[in-house]
């Protein structure tokens, strides 16, 4: 079974909608200022809950704009992506219990923190009826949501998936990647040579994925085709990559199956900025995919954390459909001169491209998108 991308949707720091982050991307924008980065002016009052459910409420409009105008198939599947849903809107209520006051909301110890909540909110408003899951597995969580719905279509478990990832800011994460020292206080520069780390971000991705003899059949208008999905473990330690990229290069693999690595003609980067991961990644990408271009968009957008990997994907997916390859974000790639960094936008046509995260815990996701061609 062939899958097709008929919908993508994004909400990012350069914007709201897909065609504003990646408009963005091929004019060398960005949206950084150092850390922590877009903050305070995402969109808020989106639903209940206000700017606290943002999340929620970034989800939402990203899946809204992936799902467009088009009718929703009976058993739609919702596969949702997370790192820490709506925790923000606990926070105050952990804040006055530390201070030694009640709470003036015991429920939002535990329900905003819901991993889950953000695909029940979007499946809810869209009035979805089929599967609905969440994935939580740090910073492939987009990426993996993505490969899940194409495996329940073509387990016949869904006629069709919307898959998203989103993630807002909240101090229990800022403060998080802080103590591990991971923040670059300018905007951050992965694999350049005096990168110091990350910039956190937020935002929301979503691609709507279904059967491509279904897409035809009604007469839709795909973007690109999901040839492929691999993910796999590190079993390495909690926050440091396994040296070698071992799991990282299987999971290429896996996602490349009978493709040869050579129609791989371009690679949207995981690309955090941080030290370790840059050059673990470098590596393995001159090994595994020596001819293909390389981006890495969170030097314009920060690391959205669970929002990366659907992110990236939409930006995948429009790169292929559009023939256009987005600059590297964020520096020259002084560090690592064998890597094919895009300095300047570039015009041409793509016979495969690859979007990769390798996130902390030695979770590993590459997925394959080719385009489509009437």
């Amino acid at each position: 079974m062939i899958i097709a991308i008929t919908g993508v949707g994004a909400v990012s720091a350069l914007g709201q909608g897909a065609a504003a982050l990646f408009e963005g991307l091929c004019a060398g924008h960005t949206g950084l200022a150092g850390a922590p980065t877009w903050g305070e002016r995402g969109p808020a009052g989106m639903l209940d809950g206000g700017a606290d459910r943002r999340s929620s409420a970034l989800a939402l409009l990203a899946c809204r704009e992936a799902l467009g105008s088009d009718t929703l198939p009976p058993g739609l599947a919702v596969v949702g992506a997370t790192t820490s849903a709506d925790m923000r809107a606990s926070e105050p209520a952990w804040a006055a219990l530390a201070q030694g006051h009640e709470p003036a909301d015991p429920d939002s110890f535990v329900w905003p923190q819901l991993c889950h909540l953000p695909t029940q909110v979007v499946a809810r408003a869209i009035g979805a009826q089929g599967p609905r899951m969440t994935i939580s597995s740090a910073c492939t969580s987009g990426a993996c949501a993505v490969g899940v719905a194409a495996e329940l279509i073509m387990a016949g478990r869904a006629p069709a998936a919307l898959a998203f990832g989103a993630d807002a800011l909240c101090d229990t994460t800022i403060h998080g990647f802080a103590s591990l020292g991971l923040y670059d206080p300018q905007p951050c520069r992965p694999f350049h040579a005096d990168r110091q780390g990350l910039n956190l971000g937020e935002g929301a991705g979503a691609l709507l994925l279904e059967p491509l003899a279904a897409a035809i059949a009604r007469g839709a208008q795909p973007i690109a085709l999901l040839a492929g999905y691999g993910n796999t473990s590190d079993a390495h330690r909690l926050t440091a990559p396994e040296p070698g990229g071992l799991g990282a290069a299987r999971a290429i693999r896996d996602a490349l199956g009978s493709h040869e690595p050579a129609e791989v003609g371009w690679v949207c980067a995981h690309a955090t900025g941080t030290p370790i991961n840059d050059e673990v990644e470098a590596d393995v990408l001159r090994r595994e995919l020596p001819r293909a271009a390389v981006t890495g968009i969170k030097g314009a957008v920060g690391h959205t954390l669970g929002a990366a990997g659907a992110l990236e994907a939409v930006v995948t997916a429009l790169a292929v459909q559009l023939g256009r390859l987005p600059p590297h974000a964020g520096s020259d790639g002084s560090a690592f001169p064998g890597l094919n960094l895009v300095a300047a936008e570039q015009r041409r046509p793509l016979r495969a491209a690859m979007s990769v995260n390798f996130a902390f815990g030695g979770h590993n996701t590459a997925l394959l998108v080719t385009p489509w061609t009437p």
